[in-house]
């Protein structure tokens, strides 16, 4: 059905709408007529044209009825798509002859007649003073969406706070659609014959399919009553038990507490109250079991009495009447109480005032987290209008808050104050406000670690990426992927020691390697920066000097590509390819560079878009001394991990932290902590498609793993730069790292000493001292040379299987261990052993060796 505005609109063409069209219809992806005929305040006949016209030039596709037309440029084609026009601008859509249009706006009644008046003149007229929902397909496909959506749970509100939030009447157009839907209809089964016959082969057949389904899964729903069953007499017994048991318990707590004297009378009032609880639910329980004996006993009794004298020795029929019955009225009567009370053991109601709040991890349904988040809020000061859209997580629970009066900043600074209530960990009550409606909030609540079972970066075969393609390199809360833009779009990564910057950007470096057309450079004033990655960089620099230089090359690159960019057929930006690489440099420690660095930094900003040289900033702080203003608005994508409260607003922007980015409440590891206890990895990202402060993790990669895969890379071959760019540039092409060239990451020493076999002896032989032999009164051990020889023989027999006594001895002595033909174990007599802490000092010696010849000493 054509949709008519009834607003008043001007007539006559006087400029060529054909452009405005265009830019409405993509930017809102939505090809309406009607929605043309509004935005531009032309008549419907004008706006059909306009339609046609952009049919014509493919914006939107053929019509489809009264359905809004497919709209077949993008979004991000529109700027392109605009100057195309511009360049050959569309022929004027002339305005309609007066016969046809008037310029003026027709009405649904006069509309249907000119089309149908036969028609027309059945449809009874509609009043449309009184005010209906908006007018506008678009609305009106969204309210149909929330009235399928049952996920919704909203908490009352009185009539005044009712008619506050509702719109004003003005405001609303009257819906035609609507209007004709409440008009009488004939069902559509009873239209034709044909339908009513189907309707009765539809009804034949799903009978057949409901008796089929009900005999093939009789067992499942009978097992499942039977359940429900032993549930219901299970719970009465143990009600029972706990009902004879509360009255001495009653009597102990009475006791303990008149001694103590404190509180005594708030215990005794919880204890009488439990007591009455249970007493109640006691009393009902069994009530239903001797409800059920009774009607089965009446059951059984009249089966047998009425029953002739050769059926009585079949007892397997009353038997079965008796079960059934049994079975039945515990299924019934765990159905009823389940749905009375959802929540298993006692309801909190019966243990918390009507307002008081209670612990989210009570909550089992949506309706309990509502109550629990509005009694906190509420206990808090906080004005609540609503609680809607509650949705439950692996990790914890996700509502909408709506407030009364107030800003979304009492909430988010009240938030350490709620965790307490809601029983949460520190900083684990995330709250968003919205920036379309005011008073809505999202409160996150956090009950386990939503990255839990998160694996390593996946492994990609080397050079099968490409730049122009976003990069997995990070894992929203919620299960969904980070991919970072890295072709063009400068990063900018804050955060404090330990909250695994580096890691980060190892995983960032990682996948840019492997990228077929993207050269990587590594510059670190202070630290291995992408050391990790071996051969994988291909070039790299870490004194003051270096870095200068390797900055200087990267600004003249940028520089002659962006001149050049046009003449050597790339078009507006460079396009990136195995033969003409990117280039992307990636900078850790901002703040240690040199003032000349941070300028050339700073230039390489201005046109490093265009030639796509591309720079990541890895800094500790995010203040303006650290990495200045002007490094913080020219980068795209912006990542903050653990950090300090004063750099938020430098990097997210004044009032980011109101707005629910707060890495400031991210934990970064500590010493000898768990990595899984703390939030390592964790950062908020603003930019790259992330809108939305939730939190991401970066996946880890280790640096033995991270070495392996540059050595795969740098094996396949890293891209080298275009000789256009570098002779325009002047720039020496830099050589490539070869994998004989670039040594593996160090191991940690105890793993170089533990890899000599005598030290394993040695080890072993430890080992089975503690296990076999008796220590003293010092705590050192002993042990005879024949019984360490049988047990290392069992404990490791593909390595001493074949050793004796006298192998055993030779190999210690061999290592440099003292033995003796006189130890003493306990009350066993002098035969040949060792000693244990013999042994440990000879293993300490071996390792301090191992660990002076690793860094360059003598020993």
């Amino acid at each position: 059905m054509t949709e008519i505005d009834e607003r008043p609109v001007t007539t006559g063409q006087t400029r060529n709408k054909v452009t405005e069209a265009v830019e409405l219809v993509v930017s809102t992806q939505f090809g309406s007529t009607s929605m043309l005929q509004r935005k531009l305040r032309v008549g419907f006949a004008e706006a059909t044209a306009l339609m046609e016209a952009l049919f014509q030039l493919n914006v939107v596709g053929p019509s489809d009825g009264s359905k809004a037309r497919e709209v077949l440029v993008k979004t991000w084609d529109l700027p392109e798509f605009l100057e195309r026009l511009e360049a050959n601008p569309p022929a004027l859509v002339p305005a309609p002859a007066a016969g046809d249009d008037d310029g003026k706006v027709v009405t649904l009644a006069e509309y249907r007649t000119a089309a149908d008046p036969e028609a027309a003149a059945t449809i009874p007229p509609v009043d449309f003073a009184k005010a209906d929902v908006v007018f506008d397909q678009e609305a009106d496909e969204l309210l149909d969406d929330d009235e399928e959506d049952d996920d919704e749970v909203l908490v009352d509100e009185d009539d005044e706070d009712a008619e506050a939030l509702a719109p004003a009447a003005e405001d609303y157009e009257p819906n035609f659609r609507e209007r004709l839907r409440e008009l009488p209809q004939i069902p559509a089964t009873f239209r034709s014959k044909s339908a009513f016959t189907q309707s009765v082969r539809d009804l034949g057949n799903d009978a057949k399919h409901g008796v089929f389904h009900a005999v093939t899964h009789s067992p499942k729903y009978a097992g499942r009553e039977v359940k429900r069953a032993a549930k219901f007499y299970g719970r009465g017994v143990g009600h029972t038990a706990q009902w004879i048991y509360s009255r001495e318990h009653k009597l102990l707590v009475q006791q303990a507490w008149a001694a103590k004297q404190k509180n005594a009378a708030l215990i005794m009032s919880t204890t009488k109250a439990m007591y009455k609880e249970r007493t109640r639910r006691t009393l009902k329980a069994s009530g239903l079991a001797l409800a059920a004996a009774v009607v089965t006993a009446i059951e059984f009794g009249a089966i047998w009495y009425f029953s002739p004298d050769w059926m009585r020795p079949f007892a397997w029929g009353p038997a079965l009447a008796v079960v059934t019955t049994l079975v039945g009225i515990g299924a019934v009567a765990e159905r009823v109480r389940t749905r009375v009370t959802p929540v298993e053991g006692e309801a909190y109601e019966a243990d918390v005032a009507d307002d008081d709040p209670f612990p989210i991890s009570d909550a089992r349904s949506r309706a309990e987290a509502v109550d629990c988040i509005r009694r906190t809020l509420t206990a808090n000061g906080i004005a609540v209008g609503a609680v809607v859209r509650p949705h439950r997580h692996k990790w914890g629970w996700e509502i909408t808050v709506r407030q009364k009066s107030g800003t979304p900043a009492e909430i988010v600074s009240k938030a350490g104050a709620m965790e307490t209530p809601l029983g949460l960990g520190v900083d684990r009550l995330l709250v968003q406000p919205h920036k379309e409606v005011r008073s809505d909030s999202t409160l996150r609540l956090v009950m386990k670690n939503p990255f839990a079972g998160m694996g390593e970066l996946e492994k990609v075969k080397p050079g099968s990426l490409t730049i122009t393609e976003p990069l997995l390199i990070a894992r929203r809360m919620d299960a969904q992927p980070f991919l970072l833009p890295a072709l063009g779009s400068h990063v900018l990564v804050v955060g404090g020691p330990g909250s695994g910057k580096s890691m980060l950007l190892r995983a960032i470096g990682s996948r840019i390697s492997d990228c077929y057309d993207a050269q990587l450079w590594d510059v670190d004033p202070v630290g291995p920066g992408l050391d990790a990655l071996g051969p994988a960089v291909a070039r790299k620099a870490r004194s003051e000097k270096a870095i200068e230089a390797l900055l200087e090359d990267a600004l003249k690159i940028a520089r002659a590509r962006a001149t050049n960019v046009l003449a050597w057929g790339h078009g507006d930006n460079w396009r990136p390819s195995a033969k003409e690489p990117g280039l992307i440099v990636m900078l850790d420690e901002y703040k240690s560079l040199s003032a000349y660095a941070k300028e050339l930094v700073i230039e390489i900003f201005g046109v490093g878009r265009k030639s796509r040289v591309t720079v990541i900033i890895g800094s500790l702080y995010g203040t303006a001394d650290a990495i200045g203003e002007a490094v913080a608005t020219a980068v795209a994508v912006r990542i903050m991990l653990p950090s300090r409260h004063k750099d938020i607003e430098l990097v997210f922007g004044a009032g980011a932290g109101g707005q629910g980015w707060r890495p400031d409440r991210l934990h970064p590891l500590v010493e000898g902590e768990d990595p899984n206890k703390s939030d390592v990895g964790c950062c908020y990202i603003m930019g790259g498609g992330s809108r939305e402060p939730l939190i991401y993790r970066s996946y880890p990669l280790d640096p033995k793993v991270a070495y392996a895969r540059g050595v795969a890379r740098a094996e396949v071959g890293l891209p080298q730069l275009d000789r256009r760019s570098l002779a325009a540039a002047g720039v020496k092409a830099p050589e490539l790292p070869k994998v004989a060239d670039v040594p593996a990451p160090e191991v940690e020493e105890a793993a170089q000493a533990l890899a000599d076999p005598q030290l394993d002896l040695l080890m072993d032989t430890l080992d089975g001292i503690d296990a076999v032999g008796q220590a003293n009164k010092q705590g050192q051990g002993r042990g005879h040379l024949d019984t360490l020889a049988a047990w290392l023989s069992a404990e490791w027999p593909d390595v001493y299987g074949d050793w004796d006594q006298a192998r055993l001895s030779k190999e210690l002595k061999a290592a440099g261990a003292k033995v003796s033909g006189s130890v003493r174990v306990g009350d066993q007599g002098p035969r040949t052993g060792v000693k244990g802490e013999e042994i440990a000092e000879l293993i300490k010696e071996a390792q301090d060796a191992a660990e002076a010849v690793s860094e360059g000493e003598s020993s």
